[in-house]
């Protein structure tokens, strides 16, 4: 189509850590919902750099890549959909994080780690994520989630 602006790629990290999922809980001109940290691919960097690069920007937290989720194509808004090892701390937007600069009583961001039990609750939007959400779960308990070497029980 001439004249109009091409899709944008979107990224999005999903972490799981036992039974709770990293969500930013958002609230945008009186609707609640809740999606997964990430955003757009920029010119020159790829869905996995995108990915951590949001989930820093939207949580404050790092993290390492997992895998691939092989969820389906919604070609109106096409992402990519990462399970991600997320680092530790509590979630919080970043104060140089383009959110931070776009929040207001309006429009607001709040990373948290949800149950995975709620995700339809907080109104996790698209439906991919959700299926995405459940892939991650379903790929089991994740090494971040385990006890810390020293609490293991020898080998």
């Amino acid at each position: 189509m001439t004249g109009s602006n091409p899709l944008r790629l979107r990224a999005a990290a999903v972490a799981v850590r036992g039974d709770q999922v990293l969500l930013v809980l958002r609230e945008r001109d009186g609707r609640r919902y809740a999606v997964l940290p990430g955003g757009g691919v920029e010119p020159g960097e790829t869905p996995q750099q995108a990915c951590l690069r949001e989930l820093r920007e939207e949580t404050g937290l790092g993290g390492e890549l997992v895998a691939l989720l092989p969820v389906g194509l919604d070609r109106a808004a096409p992402a990519v959909y990462l399970h991600v090892e997320a680092g530790p701390g509590a979630p919080e937007v970043r104060s140089d994080a383009p959110e931070a600069a776009l929040s207001s009583p309006s429009n607001h961001y709040q990373p948290a780690w949800v149950p995975v039990s709620d995700v339809e609750e907080v109104g996790l939007v698209p439906s991919l994520a959700v299926d995405a959400v459940r892939m991650a779960v379903s790929a089991g308990r994740s090494p971040a989630a385990a006890p810390p070497p020293s609490a293991r029980p020898p080998r």
